[in-house]
């Protein structure tokens, strides 16, 4: 589909004036010449700090700018992060928001707190990684999984789509984040918005008989599914593909697969990949910099350092000719110089995760981004509702 982006940077001309020579005080002038104001820039980020906080200060020893960063839980990252900026909308703190998903940012776009902003490189992004109006660009995505462990459960024992969760078959079995928050929301708004593109009134549907087997609903997010695996509190649970490596990092038995939306045939009903996002803030008190902070994290090397890091996030081929096509690796083939070297401190992927270790996603689920932005928190609402009324947990 096709994105309205506004606001063109031009990150060259901005350089070249940084750098620029200012030139140096006349011999008559008497005045002395005051240093240069410390450059900074302020990024509120719903990324793990661990995978982030390195990449944020090999920016600054790349460029000179100094990055003031706002983390927040596990639980409710993202949408407490959105929730701040809008409080601060009328006094702007933040330049940048560094989020794991693209709805919250989206949102933010409507509302008038995020800015349309576009880099050089926008042409190149597929659909997936670009948001409507150019609120927000996308890189390096993870993956909706489903985990489980294989010593109580086998492959075939698992549902292999999310229309197999509202059978009985699979009842009492599931744990999922409360969807309010963070990957949960997106994917069930996406995936909502589908089936009712589908068929009319087929997600309230789907919802009745998923509320019947009684789900987990775990605010204490996507970890917390991945723990009430382990603890054998549930059969398998929804999640993100990085918090099951860093289970298994960890010394967890644990298995996962890219569980599809809809079934086999079904072109565009595959796995969900949740892009990290970019965005500025509408009134950004530092804007060349913020421009130079998105700019940077745009380019390759950041998502091959993210493909590298315990994350295991995917990469995508840019501007491919029809669909998007997700990589094991980065496409080199072009590329004029060898991968970037991880930055100190980046924690990479260890050797026991790669047995388990999802590296293509075949077909990867397809959706309307404005229809499902649109509707997001009255589905989130529907599920919700129906669960409490079930007695779900």
């Amino acid at each position: 589909m096709r994105r309205i982006i506004h606001c063109a940077c031009a990150t060259l001309f901005l350089f070249s004036v940084i750098c620029c020579d200012r030139g140096s005080p006349s011999e008559e002038s008497s005045k002395p010449v005051s240093p240069p104001a410390a450059r900074e820039v302020v990024v509120y980020v719903s990324t793990d700090e661990a995978i982030a906080r390195p990449i944020l200060a090999a920016f600054t020893q790349e460029s000179g700018i100094a990055v003031r960063a706002r983390y927040d839980s596990e639980n409710a990252k993202t949408t407490a992060l959105a929730a701040m900026l809008r409080t601060e909308h009328d006094a702007p703190r933040a330049d940048v928001f560094w989020s794991g998903e693209c709805f919250a940012s989206s949102q933010l776009g409507r509302e008038g707190v995020i800015a349309p902003w576009r880099c050089m490189r926008s042409g190149e992004l597929p659909d997936s990684l670009r948001g409507e109006s150019g609120w927000w660009h996308g890189f390096a995505p993870r993956m909706r999984v489903l985990v489980y462990d294989p010593s109580r459960t086998t492959a075939q024992q698992l549902p292999q789509s999310m229309l197999d969760l509202a059978t009985p078959a699979f009842g009492k079995s599931v744990a999922m984040a409360d969807p309010r928050f963070g990957t949960t929301r997106c994917h069930i708004g996406a995936f909502a918005s589908q089936m009712e593109w589908r068929e009319v009134g087929s997600f309230q549907k789907w919802v009745d008989g998923f509320a019947l087997n009684k789900p987990l609903l775990l605010v204490g997010g996507n970890a917390a599914v991945v723990d009430a695996v382990i603890h054998k509190e549930v059969d398998f649970g929804l999640t993100d593909s990085d918090d099951v490596y860093a289970a298994v990092a960890n010394g967890a038995v644990l298995a996962m697969i890219p569980l599809r939306q809809f079934p086999n045939g079904e072109s565009g009903g595959g796995p969900m990949l949740i892009p990290n996002t970019i965005s500025l803030v509408d009134g950004a008190p530092h804007p060349a910099e913020a421009n130079a902070l998105m700019n940077f994290l745009l380019q390759p090397k950041v998502t091959e350092w993210l493909h590298a890091s315990r994350s295991g996030n995917f990469v995508i081929q840019m501007n491919p000719p029809t669909s998007v096509r997700v990589n094991s690796a980065p496409n080199l083939a072009n590329s004029p110089s060898p991968p970037a070297m991880p930055p100190d401190g980046l924690a990479l992927m260890p050797a026991n995760v790669q047995s388990i270790r999802i590296n293509v996603a075949e077909d990867p689920f397809q959706f309307d981004q404005q229809v499902a932005i649109s509707s997001i928190d009255e589905t989130v609402g529907i599920l919700r509702k129906a669960c409490i009324k079930e007695g779900t947990n």
